[in-house]
């Protein structure tokens, strides 16, 4: 665990350090196979279209309400549920301000919208779960889900408005149902069906939520591995690796956390420590694998997006262990 002192720890931090090398090697071998296997010719156009749709209409809703059950109780979700503002308030802040900074700096606007999601979430699941745990310890979970439930939630509503309205041809005007049906996503129903037999106090049977669990299990995997075929279908000749990604790069790695860390000293809610702790890391992770789903779903621009969920991964190599240093000197 890492003790909350202002005295850095250098055994824990080597610790922390290879925990997330790992994580982020173990990203960086699942989309090698997803590239072998589009190299090789096995997944073909069709299955292309068809894992992200899986994906999102499938795995990811059962699997967000089996975990609000799971790791949750009526009682403590509705004590705790304020604190997940602090998460939403700061998600809110990084888009807004990387929006304003990328029409400023003349992004492309092709693809501004997804830069300005991609650089606002985080990946709080398969990299935030180790990562959290090497640091703080099994006590800080509870903080994990409630940032975890903030970034989802906003991901899945602004986010994915936000990429649905990049993939929309300029002559197509959305409806109220369609607009209804962007922000009401598939996953966010998941999300909001757990939260209401949650507080209904709805007894769900076991073998259902680990139904759920195990259905779960395929969204990481088969995303990283979609990341993959995707980098292998681009002409890297062409591909975004300028001006733009560097800007969402360092929205994602250096603005996001800064952004957390100001607002949990400014907020009137008082905060533990140790909650303040991980929103910080948390805020600084790598790129959700999804955002290469969803503007691939939604015929955004998904050739940036994979080449940023790539790059974000392999940046966070080194920028996850040094905001654990800066926030254990300074915290």
């Amino acid at each position: 665990m890492f003790p909350c002192s202002r005295q850095p720890c250098h055994g824990v931090f080597a610790m922390v350090f290879l925990n997330a090398l790992e994580s982020m090697l173990s990203i960086t071998l699942l989309s090698l196979v997803g590239y072998m296997l589009a190299w090789k010719g096995w997944i073909s156009r069709e299955v292309e279209i068809f894992i992200p749709r899986f994906i999102t209409q499938v795995v990811i809703p059962p699997y967000l309400m089996s975990s609000v059950l799971l790791h949750f109780n009526h009682d403590s979700f509705l004590s705790l549920i304020v604190e997940s503002v602090v998460p939403m308030i700061s998600l809110i802040i990084s888009f807004l301000l990387f929006l304003a900074l990328g029409r400023l700096l003349g992004m492309d606007k092709k693809h501004l919208n997804l830069a300005a999601v991609g650089a606002a979430t985080s990946n709080t699941i398969f990299i935030g779960i180790p990562v959290n745990n090497a640091l703080f310890g099994e006590q800080a979970i509870t903080h994990l889900l409630l940032y975890f439930l903030g970034n989802t939630l906003f991901f899945w509503t602004v986010g994915n408005f936000a990429i649905a309205r990049e993939g929309t041809k300029a002559d197509h005007r959305l409806t109220r149902r369609e607009l209804l049906q962007r922000i009401f996503s598939a996953p966010l129903l998941g999300t909001l069906t757990g939260i209401a037999l949650l507080l209904l106090n709805v007894p769900v049977p076991r073998f259902v939520t680990e139904t759920c669990s195990m259905l779960g299990g395929l969204g990481t995997p088969l995303a990283l591995i979609f990341v993959g075929v995707i980098l292998r279908r681009i002409d890297w000749k062409t591909a975004h690796m300028g001006k733009d990604i560097i800007l969402t790069l360092t929205g994602r790695i250096i603005l996001a956390p800064l952004i957390m860390i100001a607002l949990v000293r400014i907020l009137p809610m008082q905060l533990p420590t140790l909650a303040e702790q991980v929103y910080i890391i948390q805020a600084g992770l790598p790129s959700m694998t999804q955002i290469a789903l969803l503007s691939a779903f939604y015929g955004a621009d998904k050739e940036f997006g994979s080449v940023f969920v790539c790059l974000s991964s392999i940046v966070g190599m080194i920028s996850v262990p040094i905001w654990m240093t800066i926030i254990s000197t300074w915290l």
